[in-house]
């Protein structure tokens, strides 16, 4: 009697561990259906069934995901251009004699170097987010939108913020300040910003990389509305 209950237990059990196989290969295969129904194309429509091009459902997501960027990226760097070309017009606008632009000193001339470079990038983002912007609304879409237009505004709006900063670092040191006031600037300046540039790139690259589009579905409808 023991020996057929043993049995029976163990025969239970291999039952339970088929059941178990079954219901994980049943999971997968959902999760892979459903991965595959939330698959970015290359931005293409393709022909359905009666030979009309229609877009991916998560392709027009995507898209209006990139326009609602394309749009943000065109406000901050518009405002940050104009703000930083009155900032270089009234420079300009100074009158200086021969003498005076040679006692310039280079720390001076690298922040107004690098006032400068974050101008031109800052425009630069700008006109490339209002000009892709423009084409999402016309109806036009591409993937590389997304992974090479739109990456690569933020990249320059984040290279502009970060040497209008740091120019604006190399100016303050020609004021004259102690010692006890700069350390500290430097300081605080240099961990906030080493912070956000660890962030910016962990965040767009790596974070990037393993979401798969079936994860942030959900989380582009519900903040694009």
């Amino acid at each position: 009697m023991s020996g057929q209950t043993i049995r029976l237990l163990e025969q239970i059990r291999d039952n339970m561990k088929e059941l178990k196989l079954s219901k994980v290969s049943i999971d997968n295969q959902e999760h892979s259906e459903s991965k595959s129904e939330f698959s970015l194309t290359n931005g293409v429509p393709k022909k359905d069934e009666s030979g009309k091009m229609v877009w991916n459902e998560h392709d027009l997501r995507n898209a209006k995901s990139v326009k609602e960027s394309m749009d943000t990226v065109h406000g901050f760097c518009g405002l940050m251009a104009g703000f930083q070309g009155f900032i270089i017009n009234e420079y300009v606008r100074m009158e200086k004699t021969p003498r005076e632009y040679e006692e310039l000193s280079s720390i001076f001339k690298w922040g107004l170097f690098l006032l400068i470079t974050s101008f031109v990038l800052n425009i630069g983002a700008a006109i490339a987010s209002f000009l892709w912007g423009v084409f999402l609304r016309e109806g036009h879409y591409r993937l590389w939108f997304m992974k090479v237009v739109g990456r690569l505004v933020k990249l320059m709006a984040t290279i502009a913020v970060l040497s209008f900063c740091v120019g604006v670092l190399l100016f303050i040191e020609t004021i004259g300040l102690d010692n006890e006031m700069l350390i500290p600037i430097y300081i605080c300046s240099g961990l906030f910003f080493t912070i956000i540039m660890s962030v910016f790139l962990y965040t767009m690259i790596i974070v990037a990389m393993i979401d798969t589009s079936d994860m942030y579905t959900d989380v582009m409808d519900s903040v694009n509305g």
